[in-house]
């Protein structure tokens, strides 16, 4: 490689490297994001599948790389968060090189400025979660397949692919699944040899020895782990393969459908601006890509994913990452094809032969990269209404304690609620109303924790207690859809049991404080058998405190007494 190219290579990368940071850094949350955020940061304490500190399969990469990273910083929230931004970083920096490699340095160059700032891939940036290691290696794999596929015989971009899916496994071991056809393609359609794919093999097998080992020392045994296994049922949870009902997995599917259009609204619009403006040419450029093997990479990372999550399981925004790598490359591929055949239309217009070409293209991808990038920017930060702080509160709790669907808002109540939904990972908004209201309640529960011993009864905020007020007895209450029952569990010093009697003593020394928002549909009869005094906090948000010295609290199935 030239000198002149190769350091302006380093510049580029230095470029997006410090545009990621200017991006993710001054935005970056302070607070716990979600329950799963509070059982990784519990897991750093104390690793436990049993207690789901963290959740199957065990995330065992996600947790040494934050223990790395408390090294550094005494904010467990923080080091997470730092996960997100470097696995950004890598994110942005590979997707950048898959495209170059994909189509040319112009084609590079408009994928990572579309990536950089596409709002899913950013606000996953800023939160303490698990979810950029999805963009993070699928980028990763792209790049290295793309590269193998112009040097069959580069043996390492090959080994570069088993190791990044085995440490996408030790990350989340459904990407193993995910992943694996890809990186299958990309050896039989670069004739690997049998004995090279014998070492890949090796490889796979040590690096994935190494943490599957790991993984077993930190949960207990190979025993523990297998028992875990056999208890978990949530990959069959949705699907009607599995027995459940077509109109709940319809709904589940549509759910995914939405929040793969919203994530993607962006290139949706370039997408429908080529059938419009160029029809035939859109689609016999379709069907001539359709036959080279660097797409079928590209869609492949895709395609396993996507029916994983329309045909088993799909929960989360944040697992479309494992998608928009693909997704992305595909649009700038658009971007600079819809630039070739404008520059092709000036240049055949009468008067317009002796044109430069390259110009012509330069601007109209400028144009549309820029348009592109300012729709993705403008729908991250813009405040949209229907996702001010007081509905996203009452959908977050509504979420939280399990409302039936039936109780959900009604027309056009529902449509603000769908719209939060949307936004609640695609903007900037939401990370920092998740923020205020995380801050919030723990600065209350605290302030009451200093004046004396508390015991909470929670049915929504009980994950942050487990984590953040570690000195305090909690009994999370949860309503699972039963009309007389409910689950209690009871967290202290970061231990939780869920074998509770159906009477549960609390202790008579303490202040009873209950976190239950007024649309919970218990809050009537709660209110009705004890006095409560509502603490001064933020509208939206409701704690109080049970001012009764001794009671006895029906609550379904449970008696909750203080004498």
């Amino acid at each position: 490689m030239p000198l002149a190219e190769r350091r302006r290579r380093q510049l580029t990368g230095a470029g997006l490297v410090i545009a990621t940071l200017a991006t993710r850094l001054p935005f970056a949350t302070t607070m716990l994001a979600e329950f799963d955020s509070v059982n990784f940061a519990v897991g750093t304490v104390r690793y436990s599948l049993e207690q789901v500190t963290p959740h199957f399969p065990g995330y065992i990469l996600h947790i040494l790389f934050a223990k790395l990273l408390l090294l550094f910083t005494s904010d467990t929230n923080q080091a997470f968060v730092w996960i997100s931004i470097l696995l950004s970083i890598g994110s942005v920096l590979y997707l950048w090189r898959a495209a170059a490699v994909l189509r040319g340095e112009r084609v590079g160059l408009i994928a990572a400025s579309i990536w950089l700032v596409l709002p899913i891939f950013w606000y996953y940036g800023l939160v303490a979660t698990a979810y950029e290691y999805e963009a993070f290696f699928a980028s990763a794999l792209l790049y290295h397949g793309l590269r193998l596929m112009r040097s069959h015989t580069n043996r390492v971009h090959f080994f570069a692919l088993v190791i990044l899916l085995s440490l996408a496994g030790a990350a989340r071991q459904s990407s193993l699944l995910l992943f694996f056809p890809a990186v299958m393609y990309a050896a039989l359609v670069t004739r690997q040899s049998a004995g090279r794919i014998l070492q890949a093999i090796g490889v796979f097998v040590l690096v994935t020895g190494v943490w599957v080992s790991a993984l077993f020392a930190y949960c207990g045994g190979v025993l523990v782990y297998l028992h875990a296994m056999s208890a978990e049922s949530i990959y069959r949870s949705q699907s009607f393969l599995f027995g459940n009902s077509f109109t709940e997995h319809l709904a589940i599917m549509a759910k995914c459908l939405v929040y793969l259009g919203a994530s993607c609204f962006p290139l949706i619009l370039v997408t429908l601006y080529a059938a419009i403006k160029y029809p035939k040419r859109l689609r016999a450029f379709m069907i001539e890509a359709r036959e080279h093997e660097s797409f079928r990479m590209v869609t492949i990372v895709a395609v396993p994913a996507l029916a994983f999550y329309l045909f088993i399981y799909f929960m989360k925004g944040g697992y479309l990452l494992t998608l928009m790598p693909s997704i992305v490359l595909a649009g700038a591929v658009l971007i600079d094809q819809l630039s070739i055949w404008h520059a092709y239309d000036i240049k055949t217009a009468p008067g317009n032969a002796l044109l430069l070409t390259r110009p012509i293209i330069t601007r109209r991808v400028l144009i549309l990269t820029f348009l592109v990038a300012a729709v993705s920017i403008a729908w991250f930060v813009t405040p949209f209404p229907g996702n001010d702080q007081a509905s996203f509160d009452r959908a977050f709790a509504h979420d939280a304690f399990g409302a039936r669907r039936s109780s959900l808002p009604k027309q056009p109540g529902a449509l603000r609620y769908a719209l939060d939904r949307v936004l609640a990972f695609t903007s900037l908004q939401s990370a920092r109303e998740g923020d205020v209201l995380h801050s919030t309640m723990l600065r209350t529960l605290r302030d009451e924790a200093r004046k004396g011993e508390i015991t909470i009864l929670d049915t929504w905020w009980h994950r942050w207690e487990y984590y953040y007020l570690p000195g305090s007895f909690s009994y999370d209450i949860r309503d699972y859809g039963g009309r007389d029952t409910i689950a209690v569990g009871r967290s202290i010093g970061y231990l939780r049991t869920m074998d509770l009697p159906q009477v549960m003593i609390l202790p008579s020394t303490s202040s009873v404080l209950l976190v239950i928002p007024r649309e919970h549909p218990a809050f009537a009869d709660l209110a009705a058998q004890v006095h409560l005094e509502r603490l001064p906090i933020s509208d939206g948000l409701d704690i109080w405190r049970i001012t009764d010295s001794s009671f006895h609290l029906n609550w379904k199935n449970r008696v909750f007494v203080k004498r």
